[in-house]
């Protein structure tokens, strides 16, 4: 028992030392605090365990692991761009422009009255063919005809009167010759003939007048073709200009496109290319007869004008096209 105590007065001895040895001169000794203690002890576990040949295997594998996914991802984007590009680049190639088109005579035509008046007469209907020259309609004519009879009977007067005057300065210049009349007298008849001669021609140009006027209430077909369309009907009042029919002449037949600006430089005099009837699938080749060289400024389209040189089948005029071109 003794002993024990001996031995712990000792240890108390040495730590005491100990204890003062370590304090700062002139400070007062105290333990450090526990959370102080605490966090060094946490600092050395977590510098430990940096040290170990595990986290440095982990550390130095995590920046590699990082690099490579990067590279990985740039090199597919680029893959994917570059398949991207090939693709374009392969449509682009198998690009096959159309362009809409029209199948019509080169020469269409809007008929209308010369004058005028309540329509009385329409002969003929939309669909019908018709020849060159051929009355289609006619405008109520009673006054234009009593015109017309008035002035053929003025001018057969007015010839009658000339040829009287003719036969009359005939007689009087024999006189003359005979020296029966003097020159003042052959004179004056000479100058009689003369008015009768204006009177006539006069009488001959009202004549043609009242003729066109009586003409002006007809349409005549200006050529083999087909009516297409009728505007107006039986007892309607119209004035000059008016159109009565559409006219489509019944050859000549043309491909008629608008083509873009922007096809201008492909499309010369003699191409050949292919078309179709969207509708019937009826397809064939035409070539270009003519270019209007003259850019519509609002469409921002140039005119052509193309001969069907073969069609699998009959294509009926006025339908419509696809033009197709060669990528």
């Amino acid at each position: 028992m003794i002993n024990k105590k001996i031995i712990i007065s000792v240890f108390m001895l040495i730590f005491s030392n100990l204890f003062v040895f370590c304090t700062k001169k002139g400070e007062k000794a105290t333990l450090p605090p526990e959370e102080s203690i605490n966090l060094q002890a946490d600092n050395k576990k977590e510098e430990s365990k940096n040290n170990s040949p595990e986290s440095k295997q982990a550390n130095n594998s995590e920046p590699i692991q990082s690099n490579a996914t990067v590279a990985k991802k740039d090199n597919l984007e680029a893959q994917n761009q570059k398949t991207t590009e090939v693709k374009n680049i392969t449509s682009d190639n198998n690009i096959v422009p159309i362009i809409p088109a029209i199948f019509k005579a080169e020469n269409q035509s809007a008929l209308s009255f010369l004058t005028n008046g309540r329509i009385t007469n329409i002969y003929y209907r939309a669909g019908n063919i018709v020849k060159q020259g051929q009355i289609l309609a006619s405008l109520e004519d009673n006054n234009a005809l009593i015109d017309v009879k008035t002035a053929k009977i003025d001018v057969d007067l007015k010839k009658l009167a000339l040829e009287q005057q003719q036969k009359t300065v005939e007689r009087l210049e024999k006189q003359f010759s005979s020296g029966i009349i003097n020159t003042a007298t052959l004179e004056k008849e000479n100058n009689t003939l003369k008015t009768k001669e204006l009177e006539y021609q006069s009488a001959k140009a009202s004549l043609e007048g009242k003729e066109y006027i009586l003409k002006s209430t007809k349409i005549a077909s200006p050529f083999e073709g087909i009516i297409t369309k009728v505007e107006k009907s039986v007892g309607d009042y119209v004035t000059a200009g008016t159109a009565i029919f559409q006219i489509t002449e019944a050859k000549n037949y043309k491909i008629y496109a608008q083509i873009p600006v922007t096809y201008f430089s492909k499309f010369k005099t003699g191409m050949k290319f292919k078309f179709q009837e969207p509708i019937s699938k009826a397809y064939g080749e035409a070539e270009i007869k003519r270019v209007v060289s003259v850019i519509d400024s609002s469409s921002k389209t140039f005119d052509v004008y193309a001969e069907i040189l073969s069609v699998s089948e009959k294509i009926i005029p006025g339908v419509y096209l696809e033009i197709k071109l060669n990528p």
